[in-house]
């Protein structure tokens, strides 16, 4: 117990028990490349790592209780997130104020929104860094109390556990099982290293067992669906985009079941999830916008742009969600109430989405009810070519859409003189012959995804699954100038019969998961087009008016246009509150604070810091290994030390000074409690010197010289020593002047 003791007293051990923790948070942090884009988070990330850990082991040297270094730790944590993210509010730029907690609550919802709507993997604007520095932060402070504070270095694993199952949480297909290893190696060293050597065969076995399970149990462990994907799987349970892995699911084995319905339409009903507008190129995505508190779903908005004039009945269907994570509740389209979901739900005020921050769909019951809404071929050609303002985002396009999909639009429409007749001309074009439907050729040929850089061999390859036809429809629509954008969600699934005459029901699958365009007309709104073959069904309008032969001076089966009718522009209320902010192009979307990359800068600052502790880590490296050798009977490597250490306080250190004359050199800098352990050590290394069996040292003495000559040098020449340690260049600097 004693030598037990004696060990976990030793600031070299600390010192590596930190850099262990440091490599472990730094391990445990990268599993997190699967869900993140580019490595200038990671190197971010690892500045606040280093720092906090680093704190505290410099703390812990210079006091005597272990506590006082978690809790140096907890304040470097704090001054660290302040300077790197809102200098300007704090004082000096790492002491915070209540506008520094404006600032960081602004970030935080920032990084929110940016996680709820990115896809995967996700750029890591600044929100989501600060969100990670965060919480690396605080894994750092609880690795540190557990393994030093504490002393229950077994139980350092469990925060580390919570940096690696963030992949698998987001999807569960993400596991990279190399960072599993490299944490699970330093997790074994740190136990090593902190136990006993009668109990390191114990430590072993335990951490041995502890990954075996962790490999092993989740091939046990039930299925979780979700509905709603991400690039790499699915991705619903963290709001995730819902359309990059679509396919992923799609190809995924047997069908599991994701709900069941019953509906008052004859036909079943599509289910949305949401609609995706924003086209930036890499992929669709639904725009980053924050549900507003006050859009209770008990009562929801009306749909965006429906005319007065435009036919429609209501439904009712009864949901009941199985299996599945969502942020994003399904339901038909236009929804106008729900009932009986659990949780806090908004709707959206653009795509009539039902979404969730605190909730999930899983296992909900509850009851839509809807609008049916039917336009008639007269309305939809009536519209004309009319874009009504404020449509500006559904127009956009990037900049490296491939001429082939514009140049195809315009060869298919011909001189279709209407959106309407532009809109069934492309549908018609890729439900024909030409086309067919697969989920593995793009795979296969590695066009897979619904980003514009696909498109082209897409089209070139006339082979697809639904993300493909909808991202091709929508987009050649956009460069046609008729506003457009993807939704997400199922296609009706099948018609089933209840057992004992208890009605039908609709069971959809996970291989109903489905995409399929929506364009906008005005004075009608949102309309489903569904360009997939083999898929859905296409959307019925009643057909044109016949013309009346008793009034000869009037064409009734030529709709009047848009542009000349005075009740298409008033029909199309918008639903959007009047505090609600309405981005006006894609410029100020672009520019919102939370899609903004993280600056070179912070790449530079971390690489510099990471830098400049090389020194303080060689270091402590260096006088671990002294004192293990003290340990072993060696005064001399005791004494190096000592020399070393008043070289890094500026004290006079010649080598050419006998240990008597160091001593009494040093006597006047080490207090009353360290003038008998280093009188101590100096009669070890004198006996050492003269006497072949001399009595071994403690390293102990060690300790506590070496931290009265910190105390005495005062706290700004300490931290100077442990940062800038002058004896690694002791032989290119000259000796500090001897005290008179």
């Amino acid at each position: 117990m004693r030598e037990r003791r004696q060990a976990e007293r030793t600031p070299g051990l600390d010192w590596i028990t930190s850099a262990l923790l440091l490599v472990a948070v730094g391990a445990a942090s990268g599993a997190l490349n699967s869900i993140l884009t580019d490595v200038q988070w990671w190197l971010v990330v690892m500045l606040v790592a280093i720092l906090v850990l680093g704190a505290a082991a410099t703390v812990r040297s210079f006091t005597k209780h272990r506590a006082w270094g978690s809790l140096g730790a907890a304040g470097a944590a704090v001054g660290v997130i302040t300077f790197l993210f809102a200098p300007g509010s704090a004082l000096l730029g790492f002491i915070p104020t209540l506008d520094t907690i404006d600032a960081l609550r602004s970030l935080e919802a920032d990084g929110t929104a940016s996680i709820a709507n990115q896809s995967l993997p996700a750029d890591a604007d600044t929100g989501i860094v600060y969100l990670l520095c965060v919480g690396v932060a605080a894994i750092c402070v609880a690795v540190d109390m557990l393994a030093l504070s504490l002393r229950v270095p077994s139980f350092v694993g469990i925060p580390l556990l919570v940096l690696l199952l963030v992949p698998s949480l987001v999807d569960p297909t993400l596991d990279d099982g190399l960072f599993f290893a490299a944490t699970a190696a330093v997790y074994v060293a740190i136990l090593l290293v902190r136990s006993r050597p009668a109990g390191r065969g114990a430590a072993i076995g335990i951490a041995a067992a502890a990954v075996a399970a962790a490999l092993v149990l989740p091939a046990f462990l039930p299925p979780v669906i979700l509905a709603e994907t991400s690039q790499n799987g699915p991705g619903a349970s963290t709001g995730i985009n819902p359309i990059l892995s679509l396919g992923d699911d799609l190809r995924r084995g047997d069908a599991q079941l994701a709900l069941t319905y019953t509906t008052s339409e004859q036909d079943g009903v599509y289910l949305r999830l949401t609609a995706l507008d924003d086209f930036s190129g890499e992929s669709w995505r639904p725009t980053a916008t924050s549900v507003i508190p006050g859009n209770d779903i008990a009562a929801i908005g009306a749909a965006p742009g429906l005319g007065e004039a435009v036919p429609r009945t209501s439904a009712t269907t009864e949901i009941t969600v199985a299996n599945v994570l969502s942020r994003w509740l399904p339901a038909p389209y236009a929804p106008t109430s729900i009932t009986g979901v659990a949780g806090t739900w908004s709707w959206e005020p653009d795509a009539l989405a039902i979404r969730t921050e605190t909730s999930n769909a899983r296992n909900q019951q509850y009851v839509v009810q809807s609008l049916t809404i039917s336009p008639s071929v007269d309305q939809l050609v009536a519209a004309g070519t009319t874009v009504e303002p404020g449509l500006e985002r559904y127009l956009a396009i990037p900049d490296d859409l491939p001429p082939i999909v514009a140049q195809t639009a315009l060869e298919v429409v011909g001189d279709a003189a209407t959106n309407y007749d532009k809109a069934i001309a492309l549908q018609t074009y890729f439900r024909s012959a030409e086309f067919t439907y697969s989920e593995e050729a793009p795979v296969e040929n590695g066009y897979d995804g619904s980003g514009a850089s696909v498109l082209a061999a897409f089209l070139q390859a006339k082979s697809g699954y639904c993300v493909h036809f909808s991202s091709a429809m929508a987009s050649m629509a956009r460069t046609l100038g008729i506003p457009a954008r993807v939704a997400v969600g199922f296609t009706p699934g099948d018609l089933t019969n209840l057992p004992d005459g208890g009605g039908i029901e609709y069971r959809v699958t996970t291989h109903n998961l489905h995409a399929w365009p929506e364009l906008y007309f005005a004075g009608i709104g949102w309309v489903r087009f569904e360009p997939t073959p083999g898929r859905g069904f296409t959307p019925s309008f009643a057909p044109l008016a016949v013309d009346d032969p008793a009034t000869p001076d009037v064409d009734e089966s030529v709709p009047t246009p848009a542009a000349t009718s005075s009740a298409a522009a008033p029909t199309a209320p918008s639903t959007v509150p009047t505090d609600a902010p309405v981005p006006t192009s894609t410029a100020a979307v672009g520019e919102d604070a939370a899609s903004r990359p993280l600056s070179v800068g912070w790449i530079v600052a971390a690489a510099l810091a990471a830098l400049l502790l090389v020194p303080s880590v060689v270091r402590g490296a260096r006088r671990s290994v002294r004192i293990r050798r003290t340990s072993r009977g060696s005064a001399a490597a005791a004494w190096d030390e000592l020399r070393d250490t008043a070289d890094d306080l500026g004290l006079a250190t010649s080598v050419t000074r006998t240990p008597r004359q160091l001593a009494l050199d040093l006597a006047p800098h080490v207090g009353a409690r360290g003038a008998p352990a280093l009188t101590r050590l100096r009669i070890a290394l004198e006996s050492e010197a003269f006497h072949e069996r001399a009595g071994a040292p403690d390293p102990r003495d060690v300790v506590i010289v070496v931290r009265s000559l910190r105390r005495a040098a005062g706290p700004v020449r300490a931290a100077v020593s442990v940062l800038a340690p002058r004896s690694l260049f002791a032989g290119w600097l000259p000796e500090p002047a001897r005290a008179e």
